[in-house]
């Protein structure tokens, strides 16, 4: 339960303040793959974990975080990295739908959609709808390139339509014959 509600705290801030679990992450001096399972409650917090997301983000122990969370917040009494964050988030205008792909991208990127096989074709269809006139070879571009090569693979070579999946979960799909991953996928 108290993990539930830190969860829900976190992610409720950290849209509020429109901050990517990336930028979260690093302020608190965690990698975003345990920031994201953190706040999807697929890993449970140790108390040190939580109060150091709470303390170095927030500027607020763990034990008063949940509380923190309902109050108004001023912006100037946080951690200055957050303030920074901050005013970067939501000082920034996109200026192109390129960047909106992206960041659309990475949004299903953290909210593991990616955690099992899936296609270009298929993040699209998960995608703000102001990128409904975009190709799924860009998609299948960005997820080709630096940085997201780094933490999202493709499970066959020359397959066509490419099947991508996290890095984290490459090994459980990768032994799978290509047909039986391709009806998970046209399932999802």
């Amino acid at each position: 339960m108290a993990n539930e509600e830190f969860s829900r705290a976190l992610k409720y801030l950290r849209l509020k303040f429109k901050l990517s679990q990336e930028t979260t992450a690093k302020i608190a001096g965690i990698i975003q793959s345990d920031y994201s399972a953190f706040e999807r409650l697929k890993r449970k917090l140790h108390l040190d974990d939580a109060d150091k997301i709470s303390t170095r983000v927030w500027g607020v122990s763990y034990n008063n975080f949940v509380e923190f969370s309902k109050k108004e917040i001023d912006v100037k009494e946080l951690p200055s990295p957050t303030q920074a964050a901050i005013t970067e988030s939501t000082g920034s205008k996109l200026r192109s739908t390129e960047n909106l792909l992206a960041k659309e991208l990475d949004r299903l990127i953290s909210e593991g959609y990616l955690n099992k096989p899936t296609t270009a074709k298929h993040l699209h269809a998960q995608m703000d709808k102001k990128l409904e006139k975009r190709k799924f070879t860009e998609i299948t571009n960005l997820l080709s390139k630096s940085p997201r090569n780094q933490m999202i693979l493709p499970l066959f070579k020359n397959s066509s339509p490419k099947v991508f999946v996290h890095k984290d979960y490459f090994s459980d799909y990768n032994k799978i014959p290509k047909e039986d991953v391709m009806k998970l996928v046209d399932n999802s």
